[in-house]
């Protein structure tokens, strides 16, 4: 029952993304390797190579969260500075989709690895 539950969430997610602006509109690959690479980083300076599965899960999907929003806030310092250069609405509403994607990858991110780690338990 979990499978389908979890399986439901993601196709609900997939489908609103697609629907809202494509699927192509919410990858970006700085912001991919902004919430990985931190989350990493984080996980491993948080816990070491020493604790468990879980706990380095657990760790990583913090650490995602919060390089998430580190990357929305130098996003949006990097955008504030370029504003001048910004003339054309599109290009700013392009820029502000991508400032918040790498809070979208953080929270998705935890999302799936609590409900992995979560299923483990039960």
């Amino acid at each position: 029952m979990r499978i389908l539950g979890f399986t439901t969430c993601l196709a609900l997610i997939i489908w609103i993304m697609d629907n809202a602006a494509g699927i192509s509109a919410f990858v970006d690959i700085i912001c991919l390797a902004i919430v990985f690479g931190g989350g990493t980083a984080y996980a491993l300076a948080k816990g070491g190579i020493s604790q468990s599965r879980d706990q380095a899960l657990l760790n990583f999907a913090d650490g995602a969260v919060y390089w998430g929003w580190l990357g929305v806030f130098v996003g949006g310092i990097g955008m504030a500075t370029a504003a001048a250069g910004l003339t054309e609405a599109k290009v700013l509403g392009s820029a502000l989709a991508i400032l918040f994607l790498p809070l979208l990858y953080g929270y998705f991110t935890k999302w799936m690895i609590i409900a992995a780690v979560d299923s483990t338990e039960g």
